[in-house]
């Protein structure tokens, strides 16, 4: 495993040790007809569809290959097969196989892959050798498939050196291919770190200290092996107990209470007093529209050090502080710091002076500090400090930032990756106001980080990490995954538009667990992020203003991303702002970032006092009739609570399923706590509204699914529905052979309600359904006898699409009891889908 890219002094102390378990060397031939050729073609993807066999998974099931020869099997072919498929005479087996010192036994070796390949990518760019891209692509998606069909009884090991050799392979082919829009022409796998149990990633970084929530994001995101394997490697400097009370969805080791907060010494032991602003002075600079900057005045001792209030004019060159709270720089009891870490302020300031690039390096610096120049007292001056915040970090020449766990190390001593990495795990990415200051700091390459011996700027380890993914690929999915890390500051400004605005998109993707001491900071932040008005927004209650936020949107916008009203999460309580989220903070999405879904067309939702105005498509439901004369629960129909099946005009099936979290409780979906199955049962109206306009075309057998939101119609005018939100959902279409069965179950529900027993039902009265009355028990089983009757003539009716699933006793049951269900009346009609222009307005 030494091509996997490990830190310096990484807790990797020994690399993962991979035993050689071949029986028989690598036969030369193709690859991809290797198991026919040892009389094992039931592991190849494509054999229960070409020849009638199980699929590999259930192969196993019912036949499990003793895991010994498996292993063996699949290290010949999906490790040893594979390079020489690609690498061809570029190496050999012997290449990768070296003596263990711990034991007699052989172990696989990988010291030499990296060069072996980047020597092959260079050929085949040269066109040097005759191998297709769209051959290796199979190759590498082959052993993809294969190796996702083991059962976790095998060797870790063993799968963890496959995949990862697969990775690899996968970067260099597309390096050597010139592949460079991956979204679009990439035909390998490009998630071999799903092959891998989580436990691997998740267990040893929480030993390294770090926080769950950081797990999670890395763990649950799109990073490859290479980056979490070096992640794992990666100590956290702080205490492990810091981060004992986080949760997967937030980091909490950085709140402050501030009734209890405590200003910090930079010694323990050292009493020295705290030196105060002259808030006079502050106040009076503030309502003149102008910056508060300080200079340290030292003197013979400490207790003689003093500050200047110095009020900003044009061209003044001063460095804007960002730090984390929880460290212990700030104070919100008064506008004063003690005098040591003044002191200490003062010594890297003076260091700051020295880079070129941080402005005329003749000129003094000065510095800004939210604890000494932001007034603690409510007033107009604090508003206006508050107002001006975003010019204060923007003409700032430098921002520096300060955070505890980066000053443990010498940056100098560390590579750009170890530095970019320890950046985006520090205390300083948690946080809420960081994001600004990072973000408008760099969006000028002007964000500096203090380590121990020096700052360093981040816009040049920003473009190293760039060029080690373009260059580099034993460490490219490395690059990758600091790159998408560091990116949410780094370019959240200048990546979201010309304007110097944010997009709401990009703001909610980089406040993932993120976290603030005073909740009502949060629409403050993004207001200044995207441009909006702060003062009218500051102008009312510190309740209201995440409402006037939602409001404003639209002013610096065309609107507001209509994709909103299917995101999860909290949302606000006041009529017409149900739609909207009470918080961007914590991140409900798994996966999908739904504010990224919809980017271009007509993407705009206009705020009104009734809702949010949107166009989207969507359908029309309507409930069958439940059949007269039937019991409550006939024939104990077992229903799902969190499913629903649907119908089109067009003999289509859908299921619908409540979409939820993975990290949330039931009903977290903070909209209903009703089960989905409930509304079958309801005097209300409901639509469904779509995310996506249709459906595409599918021919790989993946189940196609649609993101939703299911809605109670509060009201219809001639162009607009008036709606509540109700439930999100997920719709999928059925695949064909499920779809036929159920429309022949539909088929023959209709006929049973033709049937002379269901026509007796319909002229009882209700004191006559009654289960321990002898007639009605007599039709009642009469009719569940015409039921079974009308099953099994549908199962037998040559020619039936869905006769070959209910042929079994088994799947004839299977079959009567879905006939039960729609005869019940439990699914739902859907009406023809309207225009994407149609008019909704969701509260």
């Amino acid at each position: 495993m030494e091509h996997l890219p490990s830190p310096l002094h990484s807790l990797h102390a020994d690399q993962i040790k991979v035993p050689y378990v071949c029986n028989k060397s690598y036969d030369g031939g193709s690859f991809l007809t290797y198991p026919v050729r040892e009389g094992k073609e039931y592991v190849l993807p494509a054999a229960s569809t070409s020849s009638g066999q199980l699929p590999f998974w259930q192969h196993e099931k019912l036949y499990p290959t003793p895991k010994e020869e498996l292993e063996s099997f699949f290290q010949t072919w999906l490790f040893f097969g594979l390079l020489h498929e690609i690498l061809g005479d570029f190496c050999s087996p012997q290449d990768f196989i070296r003596a263990s010192q711990e034991a007699p036994d052989e172990v696989i070796s990988t010291s030499k892959l990296i060069s072996i390949i980047e020597t092959w990518v260079s050929r085949v760019i040269n066109d040097e050798t005759a191998t297709t891209y769209e051959h290796l692509a199979e190759c590498l998606w082959v052993t993809y498939a294969a190796l996702r069909a083991v059962n976790s009884a095998f060797d870790q090991r063993i799968k963890l050196s496959i995949a990862s050799t697969g990775e690899m392979l996968e970067y260099a082919v597309n390096k050597a291919f010139h592949i460079d829009n991956m979204a679009r022409d990439n035909e390998c796998p490009a998630s071999w770190r799903q092959l891998v149990d989580e436990a691997s990633w998740t267990e040893p970084m929480r030993a390294a200290g770090w926080c769950p929530s950081q797990i999670f994001i890395l763990c649950q995101g799109a990073f490859s092996i290479q980056s979490l394997y070096y992640f794992t490697g990666l100590r956290q400097p702080e205490s492990p107990s810091r981060h004992q009370s986080c949760s997967k969805q937030k980091c909490v080791a950085y709140q402050n209470n501030l009734e209890k907060y405590t200003t910090q010494h930079c010694m323990g032991d050292c009493k020295c007093e705290e030196l105060s602003i002259d808030n006079g002075a502050v106040e009076d600079i503030l309502l003149k529209g102008q910056i508060p900057l300080l200079r340290i005045i030292p003197g013979q001792s400490l207790a003689d050090l003093s500050l200047e209030i110095i009020p900003s004019q044009t061209g003044s060159q001063y460095v804007a502080l960002s730090h984390v709270w929880a460290d212990g720089l700030g104070n919100p009891y008064a506008n004063a710091l003690p005098r040591c870490q003044l002191l200490r302020l003062q010594g890297l300031l003076q260091r700051s002076n020295m880079p070129s690039d941080s402005g005329d390096s003749g000129q003094e610096l000065l510095f800004w500090c939210d604890t000494l120049c932001c007034p603690v007292k409510p007033g107009e001056a604090k508003t206006r400090a508050l107002v001006q915040m975003k010019r204060t970090y923007q003409d700032a020449t430098m921002v520096l930032v300060l955070d505890a766990s980066l000053q443990l190390f010498d940056g100098g001593l560390l590579t750009p990756e170890e530095m970019c990495t320890r950046i985006s795990s520090s205390g300083w990415t948690r946080r809420l106001w960081t994001l600004q200051e990072g973000a408008l700091g760099a969006d000028k390459e002007r964000l500096w980080f203090q380590f121990r011996d020096r700052a360093f700027n981040i816009h040049p380890l920003w473009l190293r990490i760039l060029e080690i993914f373009d260059k580099e690929i034993g460490r490219r999915g490395l690059a990758s995954a600091i790159s998408l890390e560091t990116k949410t500051f780094t370019t959240l400004i200048s990546r979201g538009s010309n304007d110097g605005k944010g997009d709401l998109a990009m703001i909610e993707a980089a406040l993932r667990h993120r976290s603030v001491s005073v909740g009502t900071d949060e629409p403050h932040l993004i207001a200044n992020l995207l441009g909006l008005d702060l003062e009218e927004i500051l102008n009312g209650s510190d309740e209201t203003r995440v409402y006037r936020m939602w409001s404003l949107m639209p002013s610096i916008r065309q609107g507001i991303p209509k994709s909103i009203i299917f995101r999860l999460g909290p949302r606000l309580s006041g009529e017409g702002f149900r739609w909207a989220p009470s918080t961007l903070l914590d991140r409900y999405e798994d996966v999908n970032d739904i504010l990224l879904t919809m980017r271009d067309g007509n993407t705009e939702g206009i705020p009104s006092p009734r809702g949010l105005h949107v166009s989207l498509s969507g359908y029309n439901l309507s409930f069958p009739s439940r059949p007269k004369g039937l019991p409550p629960n006939p024939w104990n129909i077992m229903r799902e609570k969190k499913l629903l099946y649907m119908r089109d005009e067009y003999g289509a099936w859908y299921l619908v399923r409540r979409r939820e979290s993975k990290t949330l409780s039931a009903g977290g979906d903070f909209l209903t706590n009703e089960e989905l199955c409930t509304i079958t049962h309801s005097n209300d109206i409901f639509r469904i509204i779509d995310l996506e306009t249709e459906f595409q075309a599918r021919t790989d057998g993946v189940q196609q699914t649609r993101t939703s939101l299911l809605v109670k119609l509060v009201q219809e005018e001639e162009d607009t529905n008036y709606v509540q939100s109700f439930m999100h959902i997920n719709v999928a279409i059925l695949q064909r052979a499920n779809s036929d069965m159920f429309e022949a179950a539909y088929q023959c529900a209709q006929q049973l309600k033709e049937s002379s027993s269901a026509r007796q039902m319909t002229t009882l009265q209700d004191h006559e359904i009654d289960l321990d009355l002898s007639n009605y028990r007599t039709l009642f089983d009469s009719l569940g006898n015409e039921n079974r009757r009308i099953a099994m003539m549908a199962a037998n009716e040559a020619g039936l699409a869905a006769s070959k699933r209910i042929s079994g006793r088994a799947d004839s049951a299977l079959f009567e009891a879905i006939i039960s269900l729609l005869f019940a009346g439990h699914f739902v009609l859907m009406g023809r889908r309207t225009e994407a222009t149609q008019r909704w307005c969701v509260d």
